[in-house]
């Protein structure tokens, strides 16, 4: 080994000298005898690795996919309807949002958001169409004073010819 001036050992290993005879090998902790070292082209481990188990996500797909494509019959009145559970689920939501349920407000919103759809779309048209053009401007009259209510005016700057910065007239 080398070693620096500080007396401490150097990280790089020292030089690997040719084995040229069986007496030069030396057997010891990870150097096992020549005669139980693996031969070229042996592998360590001729079984191979265990094979991995079969994942169950495709078989899950599979079976939640079916189950919600399966279609059940519907009555309602007298007329029956053939839809699918994703369907009748998707109305229950809908009718499950409509009175006020907490949990189907968040899911719904949730699902909305993540399809793109706009919850929102069709009660702003029927709210402007619902308006006449003279109460539109009335709620726009309403929603100027109430925001002049929040938000301060910026302050009145006088011209700067009007404005005294000069040094000497401070002084006294």
């Amino acid at each position: 080994m080398t070693e620096d001036p500080n007396n401490r050992r150097s990280d790089s290993a020292p030089p690997v000298e040719a084995e040229t005879s069986d007496q030069q090998y030396k057997v010891g902790p990870g150097r096992p005898p020549k005669e139980h070292q693996f031969k070229p082209g042996q592998s360590g481990n001729p079984k191979g690795r265990k094979p991995k188990p079969p994942s169950v996500v495709p078989d899950l797909k599979r079976l939640f996919e079916k189950a919600f494509t399966t279609k059940v019959k519907l009555k309602q009145g007298e007329k029956e309807r053939n839809l699918t559970k994703l369907a009748v689920g998707i109305e229950q939501l809908a009718n499950q949002f409509a009175k006020g349920d907490r949990h189907a407000r968040r899911d719904a919103i949730v699902y909305a958001n993540m399809l793109g759809v706009d919850l929102l779309a069709s009660q702003t048209k029927a709210l402007e169409e619902a308006l006449a053009p003279n109460h539109h401007a009335i709620l726009e009259a309403y929603v100027r004073r109430q925001y002049d209510k929040v938000v301060q005016p910026p302050p009145v700057l006088a011209p700067p010819d009007l404005l005294d910065d000069d040094p000497e007239d401070q002084r006294s």
